[in-house]
């Protein structure tokens, strides 16, 4: 009689273009989520001043949240001997200073607004640079776990896979077993 044989099946090789299927199949759960918004450069801006000069820049907020403001007085050649802000809608002032420093406000939602700046150099050559940067931060949205979860658990899910696959199928070795005797 011949001894049973109990030896695991390893699961048949699919190919290349399975795997690439497989993974292909988590494309819709990064689709799906919700992506976590950091902060949006809306401007990055330096500018060189031949003495008096005004620059309104307009910039487009997606949604609601924080403008940040970064106004910066260059010291070359020389300093300007003034520099003023202002932040406005098409009917409103929304933020102003003047001098160099850094502030924020907050836009209510998405549309155009605009940005004031106004230079006036000094010193015997009349010039003067400053640096403008405006960065957008959105208000708090929630974090999408449900989504980026099943994204993490498939891509588990295949990185096991891939190491099963380097180890090669699991066999044991044939057990025999003794044929039953008569009473």
């Amino acid at each position: 009689m011949k001894p049973i044989d109990r030896t695991r099946r390893a699961v048949p090789d699919r190919g290349p273009l399975a795997r690439i299927l497989g993974l292909a199949a988590l494309v819709p759960y990064a689709l799906v989520a919700t992506v976590a918004q950091a902060s949006t450069v809306l401007i990055a801006d330096t500018t060189l001043v031949s003495g008096s000069e005004t620059a309104i820049l307009s910039f487009e907020a997606p949604g609601p949240g924080t403008v940040s403001v970064q106004l910066t007085n260059l010291d070359w050649p020389q300093a300007l001997s003034s520099l003023s802000f202002m932040a406005t809608t098409a009917n409103q002032v929304l933020s102003s200073w003047s001098g160099a420093s850094s502030s924020s406000f907050q836009v209510t939602g998405s549309g155009t607004y605009f940005a004031d700046v106004t230079a006036v150099a000094g010193g015997s050559l009349d010039l003067g640079a400053y640096s403008l940067s405006l960065t957008f931060t959105p208000a708090a949205a929630p974090v999408p776990l449900p989504s980026s979860g099943a994204l993490l658990l498939g891509a588990l899910a295949a990185i096991i896979g891939l190491i099963r696959r380097r180890r090669g199928p699991l066999t044991r070795a044939a057990i025999p077993v003794a044929p039953l005797a008569a009473p």
